[in-house]
């Protein structure tokens, strides 16, 4: 791969560095890109009061930023084009410019931690860039053989796949560490302008649609998706950028100078609005530098129930200490009891039944616990239920397995019994 690296010239570095500021980085406050107003930059928003102040003025259309590991903010701005590296001091340095930059969008860490990851819009392409500022083009349209186009938020998951919102196609790529790029999902009912993406540890990617004013979730394993939050523009309008916070939830950026917090139930709240910012197009948050390690995963199958329908049990977001997270019942039997099932310890497929039904946690693994439940709803494939709460702030819980499986009454099914699939969960910081 070809790789090039390019400096500032010393006279654009002395206009970006004419505005040093002394504003060091907070790690609970939003730190927002502004490009389209009198004075583009950086902004510091307070996370109690919502007031935002210039941190890096003058810049020229800065888009979604990263904190580094070492300790500095890296925003693309495709007005250098390039990317910057904006110091706690408010001081700015070009970390690169030009060679494949034309229009860079999206940075975000690569899965190393070792450099970065860019979307370019205007060159249809991907681009590494380590802390040296040197480039090294991965991907573009010739090598995935046109499906990279206009490129925009972008995300990895667990495995290496780097997934890819295409502004040019109303759709989402995926492409395999081996490079071969395929349509992950292309409803353009749920995406119309997608802008910026994220994972959590749940098998569940967020993406944000600018024009329907909606975050949308799609399952990694299926490439199903479905309307997570909004439409409500009086809470969150035209999203750009969007990221996991370390407290929980999501963070969303849009218009009127608004930042959204959208938690587990896809209820959305505005944490600070500063319309005379116009739109922020990207929001970031020291502390959310690094995210939570927690993961859950899904394993097994259950035992299908009225109309044929399996029941389904997922979770969103990570579990993390003091996390905000929810765990998901779908396609029960509606107006039924059910009964929700914890083990340290899993069973496999064909071990053991529960009412005929596959039982896919160990009884005789301690803490072993169940608690009974009703599912809502009426009718075949009707009962779902989404149960939000938040993870306990303890100590020795990182680290900690835990297997689940959910069982409720279902005449239909054989031995009366429905079963979904098991869900594991190990907790992370």
């Amino acid at each position: 791969m070809q790789t090039i690296r390019h400096l500032a010239t010393l006279a654009f570095a002395a206009v970006i560095c004419s505005n040093v500021l002394s504003a060091q980085f907070d790690p609970d406050d939003y730190y927002v890109s502004v490009p389209f107003t009198t004075e583009p930059g950086i902004y510091q928003v307070d996370v109690d009061t919502g007031v935002a102040t210039p941190f890096a003025t003058p810049l020229g259309i800065p888009h979604y930023g990263w904190f580094g590991n070492d300790g500095n903010f890296y925003v693309p701005d495709r007005g250098v084009p390039g990317i910057l590296k904006i110091m706690p001091d408010g001081q700015v340095d070009v970390l690169t410019q030009d060679g494949f930059f034309v229009m860079p969008v999206s940075c975000i860490p690569t899965p190393d931690d070792t450099g970065w990851v860019v979307s370019d819009m205007g060159a249809a392409s991907i681009v590494h860039v380590d802390y040296a500022g040197t480039q090294t083009l991965l991907h573009d349209a010739a090598s995935t053989g046109g499906l990279v186009s206009f490129p925009d938020g972008i995300a990895y998951d667990d495995d290496g796949n780097l997934y890819v919102a295409n502004l040019g196609d109303n759709n989402i790529v995926k492409i395999t560490p081996q490079g071969v790029a395929t349509v992950f999902n292309d409803d353009q009912n749920l995406i119309a302008q997608p802008g910026g993406m994220t994972i959590d540890g749940a098998g569940n990617l967020f993406m944000a649609s600018y024009d329907l004013n909606t975050v949308v979730r799609f399952r990694l394993d299926t490439g199903v998706g479905e309307v997570f939050a909004g439409p409500n523009s009086s809470l969150m309008a035209a999203p750009n950028d969007i990221k996991l916070s370390r407290k929980g939830g999501l963070l969303v950026s849009g218009r009127v100078g608004r930042v959204s917090h959208i938690d587990a139930m896809g209820n959305i709240t505005v944490k600070a609005q500063n319309p005379h910012l116009s739109e922020l197009d990207g929001v970031s948050v020291k502390g959310d530098d690094t995210l939570c390690t927690g993961r859950y995963w899904t394993y097994g199958s259950g035992m299908a129930g009225t109309g044929g329908y399996m029941p389904q049990f997922r979770a969103i977001f990570s579990p993390c200490s003091g996390h905000t997270i929810a765990l998901e019942f779908r396609d029960f039997v509606g107006g039924t009891p059910a009964l929700l099932m914890f083990s340290s310890g899993e069973l496999p497929q064909g071990a053991a039944t529960f009412k005929q039904a596959p039982l896919l946690v160990d009884p005789g693994a301690p803490p072993f616990f169940t608690i009974p439940m009703f599912i809502p709803g009426a009718g075949a494939g009707e009962g779902d239920l989404t149960l939000q709460f938040q993870v306990p702030v303890m100590g020795g819980l990182d680290g900690v397995t835990l297997y689940h499986q959910m069982f409720a009454a279902d005449p239909s099914a054989p031995g009366g019994v429905s079963a979904s699939n098991g869900l594991g969960e190990t907790f992370g910081l």
